[in-house]
């Protein structure tokens, strides 16, 4: 056949013969030279995005418009070489590196001013079903993720939202429905592949670089390396029954104390996964569970009962699916939370885990407090742990929440200074009202800038093994964020 060059090329020799023109016109020079820029472009079958692109406000903005950064230089990466060129230029013209993903850090830390490397377009899911295996690459979102495995009769655990990606997720813990079944995400890897600061790849696993296994199941993305790909061990799950209660406001606090007591570190089967929602329907308060029961109707039926019989009580969903099918069904059914968020709306998250016992007149404190929220837009939920998620053994991984009963995390949204100042304040409020009943950590895969202390919130006594770890695998400190780790 004839030779021909590919449209990519074409379009990519265009590119760049325009950084070369840059150079021979003296352009004003950005952080890496523009013959430097050109030689980068030419040796990656991604892209380079510049400032003076016309996609570049797009390409450089997180999914919360709070965090405003301006790279240098973002580089999507479709394969594992270019990973390697953006480190190998990274490192000779001292860049500082953001890895991002999904682009969803809740405290910004997927960009920064020097060099992104965007692995949104390194993508893959392929299934090994005689090992009970499935190898997937960081930039693969849930919507792909979950669309490979559906119909499949084989199931990894993953979270409610479709467009985040399995390279942050995963190296932060990563919590979804079917978590109190199965357990945290990481808990289900295998190995790892990265990319280390030096260019070196390894594999991490429970036979290879051990401790490096250990760290980044929980350590965070950002850490110690670029992650390449994730190897998981599959679960048999054909089907699950999704299923959501609504409640009047009379009986919320009650409905919340029996959860304590009966659906979170003990008394529900495991097979059972939920959300507990307060939040704004409507323009009022509403109070609204989610979940799925990794089995049939009938079980699950007879698991939420007690729920059932509190008065008020409507069952909302009762639908039977696959995971994929349900976790999309959910996103919109009852009702989606929060309602008519504007685009390029900002969001301020903070968190905490429960683990000790409210009363019901404590709930009640916070769900009096929750009708205060400035806008409709605040959400208040709950994530309840138990089951396969505290049976882990915390010392196995630097995910070491293992003893809680329930993760508290609270949104709000705002559009200017004047709304944020109002409804951060009013978030602290809620978290104050809490804090007795809070055990001080964070879940990390949502990370709060304004925490004082986030290394113990994080991570708590893992944090010296992590800083040893760094220490071996990062040793100049190459990957660096506001709250990264520390080199000991």
């Amino acid at each position: 056949m004839a030779h021909r060059k590919s449209p990519a090329r074409i379009a990519k020799d265009a590119r760049v013969a325009h950084l070369h023109g840059l150079a021979a016109r003296n352009a004003a020079s950005p952080a890496v030279p523009w013959d430097a820029l050109a030689e980068l472009e030419s040796r990656l079958v991604g892209r380079i995005v510049l400032p003076s692109d016309p996609n570049y406000d797009k390409d450089r903005q997180e999914s919360n418009h709070a965090f405003q950064a301006y790279p240098q230089i973002i580089v999507y990466c479709v394969c594992e070489n270019d990973v390697l060129e953006c480190l190998a230029a990274a490192r000779k013209y001292h860049l500082w590196v953001a890895v991002r993903s999904g682009g969803h850090s809740t405290a910004g830390y997927s960009v920064n001013d020097g060099m992104v490397i965007d692995l949104s377009e390194l993508q893959g899911v392929v299934l090994d079903p005689p090992t009970a295996r499935v190898h997937v690459r960081p930039g693969t979102d849930f919507d792909h993720f979950n669309g490979a495995m559906n119909h499949t009769g084989w199931h990894v655990p993953t979270g409610a939202c479709g467009n985040v990606c399995v390279g942050g997720f995963v190296q932060g813990g990563g919590y979804g429905y079917t978590s109190r079944m199965f357990g945290i995400q990481s808990d289900l890897v295998e190995s790892f592949r990265v990319a280390l600061a030096s260019g070196t790849i390894v594999t991490a696993s429970a036979t290879e670089n051990p401790r490096l296994y250990w760290a980044m199941r929980g350590g965070t993305g950002g850490n110690f390396g670029v992650l390449l790909q994730v190897t998981y061990r599959m679960v048999r799950l054909d089907q699950v029954w999704a299923w959501s209660i609504g409640w009047d406001a009379a009986h919320a606090a009650e409905v919340l104390e029996l959860m304590q007591a009966r659906y979170m570190k003990t008394g529900a089967p495991d097979a059972l996964g939920y959300m507990m929602n307060l939040g704004f329907h409507n323009g009022s308060p509403c109070y609204m569970v989610q979940g799925m029961f990794c089995g049939s109707r009938d079980d699950g039926l007879k698991a939420i009962a007690p729920l059932l019989a509190i008065p008020s009580a409507q069952l909302l969903v009762d639908r039977m699916g696959t995971y994929p099918d349900m976790n999309n069904w959910l996103d919109d059914h009852p009702y989606s939370l929060p309602e008519n968020l504007p685009d390029g709306i900002c969001e301020t998250k903070a968190c905490g885990y429960f683990s000790r016992p409210l009363a019901r007149a404590d709930w009640q404190r916070l769900i009096d407090y929750f009708s205060t929220s400035p806008n409709t837009w605040s959400m208040a939920y709950l994530e309840p742990y138990g089951g396969a998620i505290n049976r882990y053994p915390a010392k196995d991984s630097a995910f070491i929440h293992r003893d809680a009963d329930a993760d508290l995390v609270v949104d709000v949204f705002w559009r200017t200074p004047e709304e944020r100042a109002q409804t951060e304040a009013w978030l602290d409020g809620f978290m104050q009202l809490a804090q007795p009943f809070l055990n001080g950590h964070v879940y990390q895969n949502y990370p709060d800038r304004r925490l004082q202390d986030f290394a113990q919130a994080y991570w708590g006594d893992a944090y010296p093994e992590l800083q040893a770890v760094k220490a071996l695998y990062d040793p100049t400190n190459f990957f660096r964020f506001e709250q990264s780790i520390r080199l000991p």
